[in-house]
């Protein structure tokens, strides 16, 4: 599917899947046609890379802030499990029963929390809950903003120490969505 994110419309759609499909759209139109397309979005496929470099010329590659955001919500259960997981093998039933209770309480306001409830807020499924929070307000800061304010999660989220989110966003390309302010949630 390609959509003209300026106007907010479907503009080509076919069947199936992968660096074909693309392939099929970018031959359509002629080479000044292809230079005026400024960006192409997508889920991060390498295949839909592969596309972009053959034509257009002059598009960035821009994974879209839905799929970047979406990327970002499982992390802090996964940092839950294996905060949990830890404290299992290590036989601390006091970490272990404590951790029971997280995945509820960590977005609660702190004066809502139960006595059983009561979390650290420099734990790492904390942090990572407050990562996740932070990336989902990002595309929707005025452009201007937003590429300072993502720099500067970048820089929080690569030095957490959370292997769960280190690990996901490593990508150079990052910024670039939020500058283009597109995402192809709507249209999927």
């Amino acid at each position: 599917m390609v959509v003209d994110h300026k106007r907010r419309r479907v503009v080509w759609a076919h069947d199936g899947y992968g660096k074909e499909v693309p392939g099929l759209f970018f031959r359509q139109p002629t080479d000044e046609q292809c230079a005026s397309i400024k960006a192409v979005t997508g889920d991060g496929a390498k295949w839909i890379d592969a596309s972009v470099k053959e034509r257009p010329p002059n598009a960035g590659r821009v994974p879209d802030s839905f799929h970047i955001v979406s990327r970002m919500s499982d992390a802090p259960d996964q940092v839950r499990k294996r905060v949990r997981n830890q404290a299992r093998r290590g036989n601390d039933k006091t970490a272990t029963e404590a951790m029971r209770g997280v995945r509820y309480a960590v977005p609660k306001n702190p004066e809502d929390l139960t006595e059983r409830q009561d979390t650290d807020p420099r734990g790492q499924p904390y942090r990572s809950w407050q990562l996740k929070e932070l990336l989902g307000t990002l595309p929707h800061q005025p452009t201007g903003q937003a590429g300072a304010k993502l720099k500067r999660w970048i820089f929080r989220a690569s030095h957490s120490r959370i292997p769960e989110i280190v690990e996901s966003f490593t990508v150079p390309a990052l910024p670039e969505p939020f500058n283009y302010q597109n995402s192809n949630s709507a249209y999927e």
